[in-house]
């Protein structure tokens, strides 16, 4: 057979619309099985194939009387590459008679094809995909009727093709969206996450639930102010990566504790670590909460300052201030929102930070009133605050030691931790 009398550019259109059924070399299917069985049976034929040509070769999807295995041959050896280039059945009463088919290899050669009957299968936008076909070892000839019939099984298995092309489509589409699904869901997963990280539990409900947060008023919460001594000098004199290295060492420390004392951190600005206990749920014991939370840290950095004197490098001093009082909380901002407070507590807490020793945690009346039963505090004085006049300030020391799990009184013990509902450290 001479290939060079294909159209050689439809026929790369017609071998990508076959490719589209996804048909070449899939196994066996009932349903193609039953139309070539009948096929057989009513054109009484020993052997019938569904043929597919591709742009190479010939492979049976279907066949009758012999394994489909037989029927696969290379393109030009095959009669229905012929016949796929017609808009009729072509019927071949003896195969050797007809000069145009008697030197193809399936004719001259085994297995010596005498009769051919071939309906090609045309899909809705013309392209013949391949042939129903119908073949014997013996010249034969075939009545009218049943080469209608095999026009209407050719229709047949092009409307299975069909089917079976839209079953593969939608599931493909459930499975892209199935996929679309999943990452979607882990898409907002991961969103749920970040906004819990950097939002309260019950504010990022709030907001997963309504898009907005209410402001709130709270009465009796303690805020806290932690921030490193001569971090200024230390910005000038200190590579930048490893001062932020440094910085997120103890903030992260910072960040583990928080959790353990029923703590909100509230934001870092530059060395300053603020938190709060109380919010957005009350909680009795806010102060006490704050103070076993202030003792945490300052025991936390002296350990790793520890570490960086045995590296041979510089300690960094921590101060804190805590104060006792009301605050307005809410979340600020439309894009890159933040939670966090207002009032004057938050500026005396801020106040009393300033006001502090390096290593020392810096307390004021209204939080010492509060803890006082629970730890031992020293008075150190007073400072002017704007509008407030002079208040108190007293050195929070350590625990009390019936309240005490260690010596140093930095840890609180089960019976303090349990009026608390904190677990132990």
């Amino acid at each position: 057979m001479n290939m060079n009398t294909i159209d050689t550019a439809n026929d790369e259109l017609r071998v990508k619309e076959l490719l589209t059924y996804e048909v070449i070399d899939a196994p066996q299917e009932f349903a193609f099985d039953d139309i070539v069985d009948f096929a057989a049976e009513i054109t009484g034929c020993p052997t019938v194939f569904i043929n597919l040509i591709d742009a190479h070769r010939q492979w049976a999807f279907a066949a009758s009387g012999i394994p489909r295995e037989a029927s696969q041959c290379d393109r030009e050896d095959s009669i229905c590459n012929l016949v796929i280039r017609q808009n009729d059945v072509v019927v071949i009463p003896d195969t050797l008679a007809d000069s145009r088919y008697a030197s193809i290899s399936c004719v001259c050669n085994a297995p010596h094809l005498r009769f051919y009957a071939g309906a090609p299968l045309i899909n809705s936008k013309g392209f013949a995909l391949g042939t129903l076909c119908i073949v014997d070892f013996e010249p034969r000839t075939l009545e009218y009727d049943k080469v209608e019939a095999i026009k209407v099984l050719a229709r047949q298995v092009v409307a299975h093709l069909e089917l079976r092309k839209k079953v593969i489509e939608a599931e493909d589409s459930q499975q892209k969206l199935t996929q679309a699904l999943e990452i979607a869901n882990k898409a907002k997963v991961r969103s749920e996450e970040f906004l819990r990280n950097i939002l309260p539990e019950k504010v990022a409900h709030e907001w997963l639930l309504n898009q907005e947060v209410l402001p709130k008023y709270c009465d009796n919460v303690t805020v806290g102010f932690t921030d490193f001594v001569g971090f200024t000098a230390n910005t000038s004199a200190t590579e930048p990566a490893l001062l932020v290295s440094t910085l997120n060492k103890y903030f992260s420390a910072f960040d583990e504790l928080c959790p353990q004392f029923k703590l909100e951190k509230l934001k870092t600005i530059g060395d300053a670590y603020m938190f709060c206990s109380g919010l957005p749920e009350s909680a009795r014991h806010h102060a006490v909460s704050a103070c076993l939370g202030s003792l945490a840290f300052v025991q936390t950095v002296a350990e790793i300052n520890e570490q960086r004197k045995s590296q041979g490098l510089e300690p960094w001093g921590m101060r804190v201030g805590l104060h006792s009082g009301a605050v307005m909380a809410g979340i600020v901002g439309k894009n890159k929102f933040s939670y966090d407070i207002w009032g004057d507590t938050v500026n005396i807490a801020a106040r009393f930070e300033q006001a502090c020793e390096e290593g020392r945690i810096n307390i004021s009346e209204a939080t010492h009133h509060r803890v006082k039963a629970y730890f031992d505090c020293s008075p150190r004085g007073e400072i002017e605050a704007k509008n407030k006049g002079m208040l108190k300030m007293y050195w929070l020391d350590r625990l009390k030691p019936e309240y005490a799990q260690d010596e140093n009184g930095m840890r609180g013990n089960d019976r303090l931790l349990s009026m608390l509902n904190l677990k132990s450290i």
